[in-house]
């Protein structure tokens, strides 16, 4: 079975819920199949190691994403991750 790909940037977070149809405020996002499962158990935004909380998002039970719990509430209130995109660029050319 192929890895889970992680979101680490709110853009990317953005691009998947266009991949899956949700609406913008995610409401009612069953009817479009997605569920989440959750993971880990502490709640720190370090990384994806296993202890870490994050949430597996499935489509129609198939695993599409895994999104670090801590980091979606930073994104939820107001954290700016555009420096992480210029930084995963820079080593992406490199």
């Amino acid at each position: 079975m192929p890895p889970i790909p992680m979101i680490f940037t709110r853009k990317e977070l953005i691009a998947l819920k266009k991949d899956l149809g949700v609406r913008a405020d995610w409401h009612e996002p069953g009817e479009q199949g997605v569920t989440v499962v959750p993971k880990g158990t502490v709640f720190d935004n370090a990384g994806f190691s296993p202890p870490e909380r994050s949430v597996i998002l499935k489509q129609y039970g198939k695993p599409v994403a895994e999104v670090n719990l801590a980091i979606l509430f930073a994104w939820a209130t107001g954290y700016d991750d555009t420096h992480l995109r210029r930084r995963r660029r820079k080593r992406r050319k490199q």
